[in-house]
């Protein structure tokens, strides 16, 4: 078994993931033809890349006792597919019965390919099994190299097809992850039309007898791969983004659950009483973020009266040093004051210049922005060196010569 087989079996079974995850949709709506027609496209596709490893069409070849007759059954699936994509295309554009009839003569036309293609396949001599590099090998027996064309022309004309229409329409589509998922669809669209490029590049060359067969069997085959993958990804976006965007929302709130544990861990020491008895569940991770933002915010009311001026001053004529600014800066600043703050309540020790109330630093306009805020300065109280630089200068004293003025 050869890592090309393997490599096909897998994308076959993600391309059948998707598949059976678009049937669950099917059962809700048994009665919508564009899920039909995605579902058989889709499992059409899984069957056509199962079909092209090598042990496969080795097994068919011997099971048949017919050389080479597993590669005929892979062109006929994939000519299947094309039919299966113009039927998804018209009914996605508009799932009407004018638009029903077009795309059922479309059908039709791929359809009666395909007894074409069986009648030339056995019209031609093909006696040697070649896995890899059938098309360019038989590509000098007349029957056979009509058969190998029409194949990729019919396969091209779906996969241009499919990416002019995937691209126009992720110009207008107004859900973020419909739009993303059409352009995957154009990519992968875009995969198989190099895969058709190449290999009847590789099959021409052949007729004048110039050998490109490296074409064929290096390059078609990454596109042959990438092309259903990226189809079952493009097909799935639309159905499961939703799904990735409360995953994604939730890891991003576990992250700042998680960045902000040294601002507060700080201020609960200072202030144990923020802190309550109860401590909330621990797959709940709105409410732990919430109960968080909430004691990081009466951990630093609690420290109104220990903040000292010559640390605020420090901090803002280091943070222009540094070149920071707007937000950044005030970051800093507040990360400076309660880290300092923080220690005097500790231990005991007022500030010979408290800060007026007038002068507290702002938050967040709501809780979006609040929790960003809090991120910033617990990020800051971590690891900015503006902060540690700005107790020692505090420590030190007032400097006349660097005092912010306002």
């Amino acid at each position: 078994m050869t890592g090309q087989s393997i490599a096909a079996w897998i994308i076959a079974a993600l391309v059948w993931a998707a598949a059976l995850y678009q049937v669950r949709a099917l059962f809700r709506h048994p009665g919508n033809p564009a899920r039909w027609t995605v579902c058989t496209a889709l499992f059409l596709a899984g069957a056509a890349v199962s079909c092209s490893a090598p042990a496969t069409i080795t097994y068919l070849n011997h099971l048949s006792g017919v050389p080479n007759l597993g590669t005929l059954v892979l062109y006929v699936l994939l000519v299947a597919v094309g039919a299966s994509a113009r039927l998804m295309l018209a009914y996605w554009h508009s799932p009407t019965e004018p638009a029903g009839r077009s795309a059922w003569r479309w059908a039709a036309a791929y359809a009666l390919l395909i007894p074409l293609m069986c009648v030339l396949f056995a019209l031609g001599d093909t006696p040697t099994e070649r896995l890899a590099d059938f098309d360019t090998y038989y590509a000098t027996v007349p029957p056979i190299a009509t058969c190998i064309v029409l194949y990729l022309l019919a396969l091209a004309a779906m996969a241009a097809s499919v990416a002019v229409t995937c691209w126009r329409w992720a110009t207008v589509a107004g859900r973020p992850w419909l739009r993303r998922g059409l352009r995957v669809l154009t990519a992968s669209a875009a995969c198989e039309l190099a895969f058709c490029a190449a290999r009847l590049t590789a099959v021409a060359a052949r007729w004048p007898g110039a050998n490109w067969d490296a074409l064929n069997t290096k390059a078609a085959p990454v596109f042959a791969f990438a092309a259903p993958a990226l189809a079952a990804i493009g097909v799935a976006l639309p159905a499961c983004g939703q799904v990735l965007t409360r995953l994604w929302d939730r890891w991003h709130r576990y992250r700042a659950y998680r960045q902000l544990h040294p601002l507060w861990d700080a201020l609960r020491r200072a202030t144990p009483q923020i802190v309550l008895s109860t401590r909330p569940p621990w797959w709940d991770i709105d409410l732990r973020l919430t109960r968080r933002l909430a004691e990081i915010n009466d951990g630093r009311l609690a420290l109104r009266s220990y903040t000292d001026t010559r640390i605020t001053e420090a901090a803002w004529r280091e943070g222009h040093r540094y070149g920071l600014k707007d937000d950044e800066l005030a970051a800093v600043v507040e990360a400076a004051r309660l880290k300092t703050a923080a220690a005097a309540k500790t231990s005991g020790t007022r500030p010979a210049s408290p800060l007026s109330a007038a002068s507290e630093a702002r938050g967040g306009a709501d809780g979006a922005s609040e929790l960003a805020w809090l991120c910033r300065i617990a990020h800051a109280f971590v690891h900015s060196p503006v902060v540690s630089r700005a107790q020692q200068l505090a420590n030190t004293g007032p400097s006349s010569e660097g005092a912010r003025t306002t």
